[in-house]
């Protein structure tokens, strides 16, 4: 009985009836305003809580193995004074066993002496008091401070909580009249990407310039010395690439098993200098034909050349990647900050021309030449997914909008509960902004927080249509007037709505804290919470005017 003579008193006094609309309208307006504010952020996915993650290194392209190793060596060393890891796996010149995430990071593709990937395994979740994401931010920082010899480029790989994609910001260059220019303006946006405090682990995935020596074999003298051509090729292939030279039978063996020939590591150069490569030219012998033992080094020339770097295009487009990480943040911020930068930044230098979406393109001022940054990587796929999911619930909406007319024959109360659904992301909205006060890490808008938003709008249409209904009713029936129809109507249903409200409460906060799912349970308890609130107070007065005219 309160509830309905407070219901009715808000209905027939105007002015409380225009407080309900004002006090709705400033929690919405205070809702949106928490993401220019940043005070709620929006990501795809929170970051997974894993039980392993990896490191790439990769030092500049000409590095020798033993330069690889020192710095992983280095960095087994800092990770293993942390208690929460439990074992480490590495592997030099070659990428890691292949998961689906590695085959899109490109894994496979790794072949260089200048290349290596570490596995690294921690302790369980249970086990430990720290989350895997970050520990990764803890180590981060401190391996690549005392690690980073021979200018070695540490990226930290966690596990992704969502599709796996090359990195969570990776910019495409495209454009220039050579490659050299490409690269050159790559190293312009990566610096820009340095700038901003949240991104970390920054490269850009072209090579440089390096010598490099090549053994040209000077045929003649060769065969005045009566040494055979193919046995020279062969002897320096053994010696430093190694090669298969017979296999060996076993009876329980599917196929014949090879046998892989190669020297030992004392065959690798110190200092990768022409001098250490002629002195272990030097030490290989051949025979000629006579029977003399002949230094390989008599037959073969050092040659200084420049290393051609690895062309990269997609779609059969040239372009270069510069790729970048977050660290405990959502992609977009630093992207925005980073892309304000390079329009201040480059302004002087370039024509800068917005293009679709965060995009841009850059013509010099004084070659003309054109660049066109596209971004993709997880960045991307966040843009995307909300964009999808933001088409999705306005469709939902446009349907039940529809189908309310169909129903009430009247698009003004049809648009009243379409209306009272939308509002329901206060709740959605304000539930994020205390969960991430409850919580040590950022609480995140994600992508299922927007499908749990999108299934409110069944359940608060149909708190609408029931308040309604039973207004009708209570008019015709009991011959009461409007106001006093949607009080007592309202005020009734409170019931029912409740429950279901509680329900799906309780329901919701068993998944409040799981890693993929909880904005979806936070978004589900926010939104019903919410929902009541506007089905007693919002929605009577909504429907006051517009009853009239349906009966």
């Amino acid at each position: 009985m309160r509830l309905e003579k407070f219901i009715y008193n808000i209905l027939e006094a105007p002015f409380k009836s225009f407080m309900v609309y004002f006090i709705t309208l400033i929690l919405f307006i205070l809702s949106i305003a928490t993401f220019p504010t940043q005070i709620t952020k929006a990501k795809m996915l929170p970051s997974k809580d894993a039980d392993t993650f990896s490191i790439y290194v990769d030092l500049k392209d000409g590095s020798s193995i033993n330069q690889t190793r020192e710095v992983v060596q280095c960095i087994t060393k800092n990770l293993q004074k942390d208690k929460n890891i439990t074992n480490i796996s590495a592997f030099l010149g070659e990428g890691q066993p292949l998961d689906f995430a590695a085959l899109v990071k490109q894994s496979a593709l790794k072949d260089k002496e200048s290349q290596a990937e570490i596995m690294v395994n921690i302790l369980k979740l249970e086990n430990r008091e720290i989350t895997s994401y970050n520990l990764v931010s803890q180590l981060r920082d401190e391996v690549q401070k005392n690690c980073s010899l021979y200018e070695a480029n540490i990226k930290f790989i966690e596990l992704p909580a969502g599709p796996p994609v090359l990195a969570s910001i990776v910019t495409e260059i495209y454009g220039g009249d050579s490659f050299q220019n490409r690269r050159d303006f790559a190293i312009k946006i990566a610096q820009i990407l340095k700038n901003q405090a949240t991104l970390v682990d920054i490269d850009i995935l072209a090579d440089k310039d390096f010598v490099m020596y090549e053994l040209e074999l000077d045929n003649s003298k060769a065969i005045i010395s009566n040494v055979d051509l193919e046995q020279i090729k062969n002897i320096l292939f053994l010696a430093f690439e190694g090669m298969k030279v017979s296999v060996i039978n076993q009876r329980n063996a599917q196929n014949q098993i090879p046998i892989f020939l190669r020297l030992d590591d004392s065959r690798l150069l110190v200092n990768s200098s022409q001098s250490d490569l002629k002195a272990k030219l030097q030490i290989l012998k051949i025979i000629n034909a006579q029977g003399n033992t002949v230094s390989i080094s008599e037959f073969v020339k050092i040659k200084e050349v420049i290393k051609e770097p690895t062309i990269t295009s997609k779609n059969l487009n040239l372009m270069i990647n510069v790729i970048a990480e977050t660290s405990k943040d959502s992609q977009i911020y630093p992207l925005l900050n980073a892309r304000n930068e390079m329009i201040e930044s480059l302004s002087s230098d370039y024509e800068i021309i917005k293009t679709d979406m965060l995009n841009l393109s850059f013509i010099d001022k004084k070659t003309n030449e054109k660049f066109d940054l596209v971004f993709d990587g997880e960045l991307k796929v966040t843009i995307d997914t909300f964009i999808d999911l933001g088409g999705a619930f306005i469709i939902a909406l446009v349907l039940i909008f529809f189908l309310m007319v169909m129903y009430y024959k009247s698009f003004a109360i049809s648009g009243g509960i379409v209306l009272s659904s939308f509002i329901s992301i206060i709740g959605v909205i304000f539930a994020h902004i205390i969960m991430d006060l409850l919580t040590v890490d950022t609480f995140y808008l994600t992508a299922t927080s927007l499908i749990g938003f999108i299934g409110l709008i069944g359940i608060n249409s149909r708190n609408s249509t029931l308040i309604i209904d039973f207004s009708k009713q209570l008019v015709i029936e009991k011959n009461l007037s409007i106001n006093e129809a949607i009080a007592k109507a309202t005020a009734t249903r409170s019931k029912p709505i409740i429950l279901t409200v509680l329900t799906m409460v309780f329901a919701s906060s068993l998944i409040a804290n799981d890693a993929v799912f909880g904005g979806l349970g936070v978004a589900l308890i926010g939104g019903t919470l919410i929902s009541y609130i506007v089905s007693m107070f919002f929605v009577p007065v909504i429907i006051k005017n517009q009853l009239k005219k349906i009966l």
